[in-house]
């Protein structure tokens, strides 16, 4: 059976506050600090844009993962998650995105 979950703890700054990245069966999502959380499901996903990291868009909602997130360069990430999309492909993209990852 493929994955079913990729996390990534993420850090502002020396001494900023940990969030976690996550990206699942249900979509990309940020949690932290506290309760924030944001999830961008699937089929809400409108764009995924390279920058400054990866930004992924919805029609109400946008998420920022930076670079480095998953031990992926930008481009490389950005075109996972594109793969992801595809629910056929979604699972392979996980075990794929955790291998790289930085647990909880």
């Amino acid at each position: 059976m493929g994955g079913r979950v990729a996390e990534h703890r993420l850090r502002t700054g020396l001494f900023g506050r940990a969030r976690r990245a996550r990206v699942d069966l249900h979509g990309v999502s940020v949690f932290g600090p506290g309760k924030a959380r944001r999830l961008i499901r699937w089929e809400w996903i409108q764009e995924i844009a390279v920058g400054d990291g990866v930004t992924v868009r919805s029609a109400s909602d946008e998420l920022t993962l930076p670079p480095g997130s998953f031990g992926r360069a930008p481009h490389e990430l950005a075109q996972l998650l594109e793969e992801a999309r595809s629910i056929a492909a979604r699972a392979d993209v996980l075990v794929r995105l955790s291998a790289h990852a930085s647990g909880p």
